[in-house]
């Protein structure tokens, strides 16, 4: 991402104005990406918590629910608790064992635990650039009143 360095005490309110609402723009894009990531770590999780769950010997040819639809389920049981079928991504699904889809996973919660962090200092500077500008448009439209007020003396 390119940084661009603005001078704010050149420019004026509406000037001001508009840039503090791309700022805010830009803001709420990234809060909802952070979001978005968040809910997919959650997901993330979920699946390392069922792998570790599942594998354990005591749950091999368990009895279960297979949802196939949001409200419709078959009966099922568990063939093999040491081989999972894992999405990664785009409706591709790997046959892998049990180290293999808690590597993978754990793999993917880092990533976006990283990339979360990354938008978190995002969020922070351009928070930190918006109430800046508000500042300084407040401080141009005090100057304006003030000029207003020396052109029209009452």
């Amino acid at each position: 991402m390119s940084q661009q360095k603005i001078d704010l005490t050149k420019l004026s309110p509406e000037q001001l104005a508009a840039v503090k609402q791309q700022f805010d723009q830009e803001l709420q894009h990234f809060s909802q990406s952070l979001q978005a990531l968040n809910i997919a770590r959650g997901k993330f999780k979920e699946c390392l918590e069922d792998v570790k769950s599942l594998a354990k010997p005591e749950n091999d040819n368990n009895k279960l629910l297979v949802p196939l639809s949001g409200s419709l389920y078959v009966r099922g049981s568990v063939r093999d608790n040491t081989k999972f079928m894992v999405d990664i991504g785009t409706g591709y699904y790997v046959e892998k064992d049990t180290e293999q889809a808690l590597n993978f996973y754990e793999k993917k919660i880092a990533k976006l635990n990283r990339e979360s962090i990354q938008i978190q200092d995002i969020i922070k500077e351009k928070s930190h650039s918006s109430l800046a500008i508000e500042g300084h448009l407040r401080h141009a439209a005090i100057r304006r009143h003030e000029e207003l007020a020396k052109q029209n003396p009452q």
